[in-house]
Formats: C-alpha cells, structure tokens, sequence
C-alpha cells in the first residue's frame, strides 16, 4: 500500500509536474506569442513608418521632380524666346543689309548709267567734232580742188590764147 501510496505520491507528484512543465510551456508559449506579437507589431509599425517615410520622400521626389520639370520647361522656353529673339534680330540686319546692298547696287548703277552716258555724249561730241573736221576737210579740198580746176582753166584758157594768138600770129604771117 505504502508502494501505490508512493507510486500514488510519485504519479501525483509526476503530473503536477507535467501541469507545471505544461503551465510553464504554456507560460513560455504565451510568452513566446506575446513577444513574437510585440515583435510583428513593432515590425509592422517600422514598416508603417518605413512606408510613411517612402511615401514622404516619394512626395518630395515628386514634388522636386516637378519643380526640376518647371525649371526645364521655363529654361527651355527662355532658350526658345532666346532663339526668336536672335532670329528676329539676324533677320532685321538681314533686311538692312539687303536695303542697303539695294540701295548702293541702285547708286551703283545710277553712276553708271551716267558714266555711260557722259561717254555716250562724248563719243557723239567726238563724231560730231569729226564730222565737222571732216566736212572742213572736204570744204578745203572742194575749195582746193576748185581753185585747181579755175587755175586749170586759166591755164588751159592762157594756153588757149597763147595757141590761138600763135596761130594768128602764123596765120597773120603766113598771109603776108
């Protein structure tokens, strides 16, 4: 009896150990869960924190890229207003030196045209000084050839006379 007794004690003694390890595993579990609970949610929190801070700078990314767009945009178009504003200028001194290069082309061939002409009317002065030279020229020869045929004619008439007041004077003799 004393051994069931001690076999009683010791089966007691044995499950209230087994209650005690199962209560401390319990214990150990639900401390266990617990932490592992308190570890998730500190994870869980970190990663809210991470995913606030992400999108925060996800936020700020954007919003800086925006304003790096803006900046880009309003430099391009400085640079485009720029390109206008040079091309309006080039083409300003473009159309001034076509007016200009019109207007001495025009001078150029005004001059010209009045070099041509003063040549034109000194050629025609030249003919015309020529033209009366040569028409004094041939004036001087009709007047020359003139006085040759009149000195002609009174030579060939002196000679004439001489002939026939040599014939007479044959004749004359001849007659006597």
């Amino acid at each position: 009896m004393r051994d069931q007794e001690n076999q009683a004690a010791k089966e007691t003694r044995r499950i209230e150990k087994r209650i005690e390890e199962e209560s401390a595993q319990l214990d150990r579990q639900q401390a266990r869960r617990q932490t592992d609970l308190a570890r998730e949610q500190a994870i869980l929190k970190e990663q809210a924190v991470k995913e606030a801070e992400h999108k925060e700078k996800l936020v700020e990314e954007e919003s800086a890229q925006l304003d790096r767009q803006q900046a880009r945009r309003q430099t391009d178009l400085a640079r485009e207003q720029a390109i206008l504003k040079e091309q309006a200028a080039k083409e300003a001194r473009r159309k001034e030196r076509l007016v200009e290069e019109e207007s001495a082309q025009l001078d150029r061939q005004q001059a010209r045209r009045q070099t041509d002409l003063a040549r034109e009317q000194a050629i025609l002065k030249e003919q015309a000084a020529k033209e009366a030279r040569r028409k004094e020229k041939l004036a001087e020869e009709e007047s020359a050839q003139l006085a040759r045929q009149q000195a002609r004619r009174q030579t060939d008439l002196a000679r004439e006379q001489a002939i026939a007041e040599d014939q007479e004077a044959i004749r004359r003799k001849a007659k006597n």
